[in-house]
């Protein structure tokens, strides 16, 4: 082993000595300052990603899960999970520019405490910084740093045990306690949860905790404030089954979906949240995956508010316009073998289908679309518009050339018409172009695109800021001035460098 490693490992053991010996009184009944900011967004399902309140997802697709496995801490607290599809960052920012006087006289103590681990054994650990930084942002001395047991394989040679082994995390309590350095105006958090592999081990972190005494109340934290721009009207387009690097920089294949991406904003780093696809639409429609791995229409029959309830109750009409759908609320293939009534996500909610006539004056062939678009004043304030299963890749090949081609040329014919409508020439109006999961299960890495009128969306712009489906719901909301669904939505980030200001 390196000498500076086990150096740190004795330094950090003689910090959480001194502060259990000493620091922890005065500690005791502090407020947290990073802990979750709403638990209702954690779920049991290993297979989704969830927003985390409070954070901010840096990179990666991480998971709030709603209680610890009964063989772990036994703690049954939440635990943030490095997720289905590989490593994640998170980030906090904790702003103290009003206890400058006593920071500087050195008064205000820290504690940082975490229980950091991981499952399997694939060389998973969890990590947490805390980082000091001035007035101008500047990072005042080195990070602080908590630092979990590393995943190894493990020695049992039962099968059971191996497979107990890779199911339960190996968690251990880690903290660490100071002075504020002089200067510190505020405070950086980073949980790094690194998984080199994620179908063989994740890392985990739970009661994770800051507190700071003497005297510092800090507000708990709220949603990030959208700067979306107010949109008369917005479209939302998902294609289907195809990653990122297979679709963007292929002009063979998709030359028109590639020119909408040089023409619009292109965010670089999006995430679906699930595998496989129907979950991803109902995350956009109603803020949660809401059911567990494959079930599609009619198994999903779901009690919840949707976009459309909140689209209905400020008065803003809303429709499904569905390609293969033939008759409004048709549910069956009798006019397109390959049309899915569940491409649009709004058949699935039992207010919608269980009330043929509200389902029939929403859910409609994208025939209609042509009609409604010939005037501003009969385009819906929202429309999700849905190729059927070849048209929109998964029958043409999942993002193969030829499932390229297929997606490009129907995008093409559908999207010129809209461009040219009323409501997109004379109105504000936004298009979301994006696609529920990628080709693999390894990752959920895909391209999506915005686009607005009268120059409300910035042009030839590349994003690197990670975003997810969560994300695209809470910019929906902002941009139509509607409320939020669920603690997904409403603190996710909102696609806010999109837009011109």
């Amino acid at each position: 082993m390196p000498l500076d490693t086990i150096f740190d490992r004795r330094r950090l053991a003689a910090l959480e000595l001194l502060v259990t010996a000493s620091a922890s009184p005065a500690f005791a009944g502090a407020p947290n300052a990073i802990g979750i900011a709403d638990a209702s967004a954690c779920t049991r399902d290993p297979a989704a990603s969830t927003t985390v309140p409070g954070w901010i997802t840096v990179a990666g697709s991480p998971s709030l899960r709603c209680a610890a496995p009964a063989s772990a801490s036994g703690t049954g607290g939440l635990q943030i999970v490095s997720g289905p599809y590989g490593s994640s960052t998170l980030e906090r920012r904790i702003d103290l520019h009003r206890f400058a006087a006593p920071i500087d006289h050195g008064r205000i103590r820290y504690r940082l405490a975490a229980r950091l681990g991981a499952t399997g054994a694939a060389g998973a650990r969890a990590e947490l910084a805390l980082t000091f930084l001035d007035g101008a942002g500047r990072t005042l001395s080195p990070s602080t740093r908590l630092v979990g047991p590393t995943a190894t394989p493990a020695t049992t040679t039962t099968a059971a045990a191996a497979a107990a082994s890779a199911i339960a995390p190996r968690v251990r309590a880690r903290r660490v306690a100071g002075v504020l350095p002089r200067g510190t105006r505020a405070l950086r958090v980073v949980l790094k949860l690194v998984s080199p592999n994620a179908a063989r081990g994740s890392a985990v972190a739970e009661d994770l905790r800051l507190t700071l005494r003497p005297g510092v109340t800090l507000a708990p934290p709220t949603p990030p404030r959208a700067r979306v721009p107010h949109f008369d009207h917005v479209f939302l387009i998902m294609m289907e089954n195809t990653s990122y690097g297979q679709v963007i920089g292929d002009r063979r294949d998709a030359p028109y979906i590639n020119a909408l991406a040089r023409r619009g904003v292109l965010l670089a780093n999006y995430r679906a949240v699930y595998h496989p696809s129907d979950e991803n639409y109902l995350a956009i429609a109603s803020g949660s995956a809401g059911v567990r791995g494959p079930v599609y229409f009619p198994h999903i029959h779901l009690a919840v508010r949707h976009l459309g309830d909140e689209l209905e109750a400020a008065g803003l009409g809303w429709k499904a316009y569905e390609q293969g759908m033939g008759t409004p609320c048709n549910v069956t293939t009798k006019y397109d073998k390959v049309y899915e009534p569940d491409d649009a996500p709004f058949v699935n909610y039992a207010n919608v289908i269980d009330d043929p006539a509200r389902c029939r004056a929403h859910l409609v062939d994208t025939k209609q679309l042509t009609v409604d678009l010939a005037s501003a004043a009969t385009t819906p304030n929202f429309a999700w518009i849905a190729a059927d299963d070849y048209d929109d890749g998964e029958d043409a090949g999942n993002g193969s050339p030829h499932s390229l081609a297929v997606q490009d040329r129907w995008l093409r014919r559908t999207l010129e018409p809209l461009f040219a409508s009323p409501a997109w020439r004379t109105q504000h109006s936004l298009l979301i172009l994006t696609w529920d999961e990628s080709s693999t299960t390894r990752t959920n890495h895909v391209a999506t695109i915005l686009l607005g009128s009268r120059g409300t969306v910035r042009s030839g712009y590349v994003s690197h800021v990670r975003y997810d489906h969560y994300s695209t719901a809470r910019t929906i909301e902002a941009a139509l001035g509607l409320g939020s669904l669920t603690a997904n939505d409403a603190y996710a980030r909102p696609i806010d460098d999109a837009f011109r200001r």
